[in-house]
């Protein structure tokens, strides 16, 4: 196969039609504007700068660490949540509940709520959760030793999963002790 020369290129371009060739009638409309302000609930205006809060976002302090230390320190707070879910699972009446852990990536099934999965992301140091309530959210590890939340820092990781999943047991309408999230911080 064999490429035409640039000058035969820029000959067979030149006799395609560009915008200023097209006849008026048959070029499209200029939009002005992309939304139509009677859609309910999609605004069309801009705030003003004033409207704007000019307070700086809280600074989410992470402690920086080498990988071997994050592998050490996410694989014993992985191990941590799995032992505890497991426990959560086997003592649900339901016996629906189901948890996983494999390959860094540990997935909570919890029929019909949802399934969370938990999982390390050594490349950046943080472990992502995507939840069926909260959706994704992504963890760094902070200076005490907890995983907190990247966007939020008064959010952890075990605060998180917990809070979301007693709700669940509550709504379930069970009567079952479960102690938590104990020994992740």
């Amino acid at each position: 196969m064999s490429l035409r020369p640039p000058s035969l290129l820029r000959r067979a371009l030149r006799s395609i039609p560009g915008p200023s060739r097209i006849p008026y009638i048959a070029r499209p409309a200029p939009r002005l504007l992309a939304l139509s302000t009677s859609r309910r609930g999609i605004s069309t205006t801009f705030p003003r700068r004033r409207d704007v809060s000019a307070e700086p976002l809280d600074e989410i302090p992470i402690k920086t660490i080498s990988a071997s230390e994050y592998e050490d320190i996410s694989d014993h707070d992985m191990d941590i949540l799995h032992e505890s879910l497991e426990t959560l699972c086997e003592d649900h009446p339901s016996g629906q509940w189901e948890v996983e852990y494999s390959s860094g990536v540990l997935t909570l099934s919890i029929p019909p709520h949802g399934t969370y999965v938990i999982n390390k992301q050594p490349p950046n140091h943080q472990i992502w959760l995507s939840s069926p309530v909260s959706g994704p959210a992504r963890f760094g590890l902070s200076p005490d030793g907890k995983w907190v939340h990247c966007r939020i820092p008064r959010v952890t990781l075990a605060s998180l999963v917990e809070d979301e999943i007693r709700k669940f047991i509550e709504s379930d309408g069970t009567a079952l002790e479960w102690e938590g999230l104990d020994g992740l911080k």
